[in-house]
């Protein structure tokens, strides 16, 4: 979900929203992601290569642009939501 994309700013900020243990596919394009767990328990992240990192709430974490596709997976027992923020 678009959150904010003004023709001016060189960024965008979307909000992914995942149900409990519920998976969401993602790709780096060539570009960073900023992650930040705004509500639930968190994701774990788990690139194509197979490296893992836990991400709770309110925490933030930097996806380099070299990571390529990734997935979020949500902990927990109830809904998450994360804020991404990429330069377009």
């Amino acid at each position: 979900e678009l959150l904010g994309a003004l023709e001016e700013m060189f960024y965008e900020v979307r909000r992914i929203a995942l149900d409990a243990g519920a998976v969401a596919d993602d790709d780096t394009d060539g570009r960073f992601h900023v992650l930040n767990v705004v509500e639930g328990e968190g994701v774990v992240i788990e690139t194509a290569a197979g490296d893992r990192h836990a991400l709770s709430y309110a925490e933030t974490l930097t996806v380099p642009a070299a990571v390529g596709a990734y997935t979020l997976r949500a902990v927990g027992g109830g809904p998450v939501k994360v804020v991404k923020a990429l330069v377009r």
